[in-house]
């Protein structure tokens, strides 16, 4: 078999992913040879790693290869020594792992893919070296395609007592917001990372406002929050469709800010009300909720931009 391998990451170093390196002229056949599949350039994937153990691969060009096992150094010598034996022996010069990183744009690209928080945005960042590479007219609209490094705030606004923390509850999957059957339970923010179909956002459950529950510093919480958010998600309970924002917080909601107008509790009420309808309770239209929100962020048209991303912050 053409090739060989190399140990990338420290001998006798620990941690919880090893680094070891494929190299070969003829790389498709070699992966082939120890049943690891095909791999565009550019590519990971998960897979077995000769039946010893599983992790990620990673192609990054036409010969090299990284194969990253879990970190224990017996995984890693047996992974190395099951190498040797299908004939793609050790080197004792191991190479750089990452071509890409000795130019600016892989360099750039490596650190922020360590820092991405949202998984949309890992084949985005490391097909960027490839598409500064080429000739390319304009770029990508990067004020959006940030959004999936540093995730945007998303504020659920609306009367107390909606269903705002069951709704947030629903969409992370988990209990992370105080829930009780009384208006004004929310009596500060409730901020959590929260994964919309690849795209991470920061949501904020804003304590409930309306003419039933005049507390001064439940406002300048709900309303400063407001102000910093890249979309307001205005939950109306499916019983009183007809109650609208409190003044005091759409005039906080900036003109550019895209607000998206949801039904909660819909499972208590057969009203139609032209609005996407959710229920906590029963899932009903939470995945449309999520995608609405991704997409209202993160345009489809915007992600599928061939051109290149300027992804970096001066």
């Amino acid at each position: 078999m053409n090739g060989c391998h190399s140990i990338e990451t420290p001998r006798g170093g620990t941690g919880a992913i090893a680094i070891i390196r494929l190299r070969s002229e003829v790389l498709d056949s070699v992966m082939e040879s120890l049943g690891l599949g095909a791999v565009p350039i550019g590519a990971l994937r998960l897979c077995e790693l000769l039946g010893i153990d599983s992790g990620v691969i990673a192609r990054w060009s036409d010969d090299s290869l990284l194969l990253m096992p879990h970190g224990g150094a017996a995984i890693v010598r047996m992974i190395s020594q099951k190498l040797t034996e299908l004939g793609v022996p050790i080197t004792d010069h191991p190479s750089d792992p990452y071509p890409e990183a000795t130019d600016e744009i892989g360099s750039r690209m490596l650190e922020t893919l360590a820092v991405a928080a949202s998984p949309l945005a890992v084949d985005l960042l490391l097909d960027q070296p490839r598409r500064w590479g080429i000739g390319h007219d304009g770029h990508a609209d990067a004020t959006v395609l940030n959004r999936l490094i540093k995730p945007p705030i998303v504020v659920a606004v609306g009367r107390a007592n909606v269903g705002k923390s069951s709704l947030l509850n629903a969409i992370s999957g988990s209990r992370v917001a105080l829930v009780a059957d009384q208006a004004g339970t929310t009596r500060d923010h409730v901020g959590v990372a929260v994964n919309l179909a690849g795209l991470v956002v920061h949501w904020v459950d804003t304590p409930g406002i309306d003419e039933r529950v005049a507390d001064d510093d439940a406002v300048a919480i709900a309303v400063a929050t407001v102000r910093r958010a890249a979309m307001v998600v205005h939950c109306i309970d499916a019983r009183q469709p007809e109650a609208g924002l409190d003044e005091r917080i759409g005039s906080a909601i900036m003109g550019s800010t895209p607000v998206v107008r949801v039904v909660t509790r819909s499972d208590l009420s057969d009203l139609e009300v032209g609005v996407l309808r959710t229920s906590a309770l029963t899932g009903e239209g939470i995945a449309e909720l999520v995608g609405a929100i991704r997409d209202g962020l993160v345009p489809p048209v915007v992600l599928g931009d061939p051109r290149p991303w300027r992804f970096w912050v001066d």
